[in-house]
């Protein structure tokens, strides 16, 4: 296949992009411009430098783009941000509550002990719990990794488009 000029290529793009510019009485087809324009070098001349310019107005909008990025993700960061400290919040405040109500129960050790014990079960219990969960997820990674074992799989595995 043979390339079209560039002139020739921007004349098409000229008449495509601005076809709803354009005045509904001038009726120029494509052929008429591609007449004009091998009639008329200044006319293809002025056509590429219009296309340049608009090149260079689309590099510009990118970098404003990019700005508007940039405040998106400080804006998201902040968000987040705040998101943290009221959950930090909520457990400070959670933790405090549960260890002056355990203060106030009527035992025969002080209260301060009741706090500190309060506390160091409730860190233990949360740990617990932690690891707990992590090994529930290791050993379900570990089940899914021995039945579909990486040697086992075929191409036709990689594209079930197709499967029942």
């Amino acid at each position: 296949m043979v390339s079209k000029p560039i002139w020739q290529r921007m004349l098409e793009w000229v008449g495509t992009s601005t076809s709803g510019d354009a005045d509904p009485a001038d009726d120029k087809t494509g052929e008429s411009l591609d007449i004009q324009a091998i009639e008329n070098p200044e006319k293809a001349q002025s056509l590429i430098a219009i296309e340049n310019a608009r090149s260079e107005n689309d590099l510009r909008l990118a970098e404003l783009n990019w700005t508007n990025k940039l405040r998106m993700l400080a804006l998201a960061g902040a968000i987040c941000l705040v998101a943290l400290m009221v959950l930090v919040a909520g457990a400070v405040a959670g933790a405090v509550f549960v260890v002056d109500k355990a203060a106030r129960l009527k035992l025969s050790w002080p209260p301060a002990g009741t706090s500190a014990l309060t506390l160091v079960g409730a860190s233990l219990s949360s740990a617990a719990a932690w690891r707990a969960g992590r090994a529930v997820l290791r050993r379900r990674a570990a089940r899914a990794s021995a039945e579909n074992p990486p040697g086992s799989r075929t191409e036709d595995d990689q594209n079930p488009v197709g499967a029942p």
